[in-house]
């Protein structure tokens, strides 16, 4: 964590639900940022959010924060229906930062408009409390960019997620990492269910991108779950727990497979798995949270881009649609970019809409024994 000298960023959050608490305590935790307001249509979500946050001004309107409140952040925390107009009205308030959650949108015109918007105002947009944010993924970067292990050529994505777009752009956004960020030439898909529905759903293929490194999306459940990176002469392996390296030691003839020997211990695992409390009840904040917060609080100290930006989960997005459209024809490449921006991938109710309309309120309120126990 690189310790920031500037006073701090006061963060206003948008959407007072499970997963904004979530972020909220993870800001709190940053000795860079804390929450100063929160908007919440739902008085009673308001209201439980300000009690456990005693210093947070409540609002019913992100307009009314806007209009009151001097923010350097901006989180939306909202379902993927309304996240769009949240992210580009705050962009045009003229704060310094929005780190949203995934997936971006439903639509690519929609997730056009959000880092389009962002771009105009110069607001640093993240988007995703994502697997990318971890800075084991980082470090295991650096040592590819330094050429030690050859030149990445070919990256598998064990990825049996049931939604390519909600849960899966977590992988996809790996993908793109380890492929440098490059552009996509082209993709090769299909899906598992019904290749004309709009609705997310499990996907596999290949994608080509433009440097030459081919990606493949295994969507069948197997043994092994993650992201592996295969170069010239190493391996990375990671299901985001464990991260792994093994090395070229010998080759003997160029018909012989490669001697590769494990350089251990050389990335810490991470705590995703683990679930432990505070004397006070509440669930620990895990390192993908923690990190996630620390790279939006970089972008602004350092004037650099967060780790997992939104333009990625555009592109991560463009990638999952396109993969459909191949299906939709005959299992053709789909070169990319995709012209037809009108196309969608909806994501699941839980994602698309309010979680305490969808479960009702009873239910709802239990989820919250999740973050703190009574």
């Amino acid at each position: 964590m690189t310790e920031s000298t500037h006073p701090k960023y006061r963060v206003g959050l948008i959407g007072c639900g499970l997963s904004g608490t979530t972020h909220a305590r993870a800001y709190n935790e940053n000795p860079s940022t804390v929450v100063v307001a929160a908007v919440d249509p739902d008085q009673a979500n308001l209201d439980q959010f300000c009690q456990r946050f005693d210093s947070v001004q409540g609002y019913r309107t992100y307009d009314e924060m806007f209009a009151n409140e001097d923010l350097d952040i901006v989180a939306p925390v909202l379902p993927v229906s309304i996240n769009a107009d949240a992210v580009v009205a705050a962009a045009k308030a003229g704060v310094s930062a929005i780190f949203c959650e995934k997936p971006i949108a439903a639509s690519l015109q929609d997730a056009d408009r959000m880092v389009e918007a962002c771009l105009t105002e110069g607001v640093k947009f993240a988007c995703g409390d994502a697997f990318r944010n971890l800075s084991q993924y980082w470090r295991a970067k650096e040592i590819f960019d330094s050429g030690d292990l050859g030149e990445i050529k070919t990256i598998n994505l064990y990825d049996s997620t049931a939604e390519i777009s909600g849960g899966g752009c977590q992988g996809l956004s790996l993908v793109r990492l380890f492929a440098q960020d490059a552009d996509v030439d082209w993709v090769v898909g299909w899906v598992s269910d019904d290749p004309w529905s709009d609705d997310d759903q499990r996907m596999g293929g290949v994608i080509q991108f433009t440097n030459g490194v081919t990606a493949h999306v295994h969507e069948q459940s197997v043994a092994k779950r993650g992201i592996e990176v295969i170069a010239e002469s190493g391996i990375f392996y990671s299901d985001h727990n464990s991260f792994r390296i093994w090395r070229e030691v010998a080759q003997l003839t160029k018909t012989q497979p490669l001697q590769l020997e494990e350089d251990r211990d050389l990335l810490p695992q991470s705590d995703l798995f683990r679930t432990s409390y505070d004397s006070e009840g509440w669930r620990v904040t895990t390192q993908r949270t923690a990190d996630s917060i620390q790279s939006i609080v970089d972008s602004l100290d350092h004037g650099i881009d967060p780790r997992c930006t939104g333009d990625n989960m555009r592109k991560v997005l463009e990638i999952a649609i396109g993969l459909r459209e191949s299906h939709r024809q005959g299992h053709q490449p789909v070169k990319f970019p995709i012209q037809d921006r009108s196309l969608a991938l909806y994501p699941r109710p839980s994602r698309w809409l309010n979680k305490k309309e969808l479960l009702g309120e009873s239910q709802y309120a239990e989820t919250f024994e999740v973050i703190k126990k009574t």
